[in-house]
């Protein structure tokens, strides 16, 4: 019998050993893969670190590039307010001018641009365009000229004959004015 226990033993000895052996094994395994599982989360974390900061730099500038157009947006609108300023204080320059100077500009402005036979149209209310203003204009002008019926007009006249007619009014001086110098007065002004 104690050759078969001997055996008995023996294979118990070998099956602990091999038991050691696969749990050994299987040990390995397992720390192998906690490893290989580890260094994966650390770099999907890294991955995703290094997303997130692009997602929010990407969103900073984002930001960035809208402010500086809300910026952009808030100078022009404030250049264009200082310009129109400048342009309103000549439309009050104009209209609050004493008789002789509000005129005189008249005068030169209908004989720049009268055709024979033009007839004056003025401002209703304003007495200061009258038949006898319309003769001197004519004369200077050497242009057949005529006083016509005053209509709703902020200030200047109108020139009329049957082809057309030159709007010589307040508005349309300053809008020309405005057109031919705006980019001389922003750069006077600093803007």
């Amino acid at each position: 019998m104690q050759g078969k226990e001997k055996m008995i033993d023996d294979i118990l000895q070998s099956a602990k050993t091999t038991a050691a052996a696969m749990v050994e094994e299987a040990e390995a395994e397992r720390a192998d893969a906690e490893t290989a599982l580890r260094a994966e989360l650390e770099k999907a974390k890294a991955d995703s670190d290094a997303e997130a900061a692009r997602a929010a730099d990407s969103a900073y500038s984002g930001l960035v590039k809208l402010g500086e157009l809300e910026a952009g947006k808030i100078m022009l609108d404030a250049r264009q307010r200082v310009v129109a300023a400048v342009y309103d204080g000549v439309r009050a320059r104009i209209t609050g001018a004493g008789d002789a100077e509000y005129l005189g500009l008249m005068h030169k402005l209908v004989v720049e641009a009268c055709e024979d036979g033009d007839e004056v149209i003025p401002p209703k209310g304003d007495k200061r365009i009258t038949a006898a203003w319309v003769k001197k204009a004519a004369t200077a002008a050497k242009k057949k000229l005529s006083l016509g019926k005053p209509e709703d007009i902020s200030g200047g006249l109108i020139l009329r004959n049957s082809k057309y007619d030159r709007a010589l009014t307040v508005d349309e001086i300053v809008a020309d004015l405005k057109e031919r110098t705006v980019a001389d007065t922003a750069k006077k002004l600093g803007l």
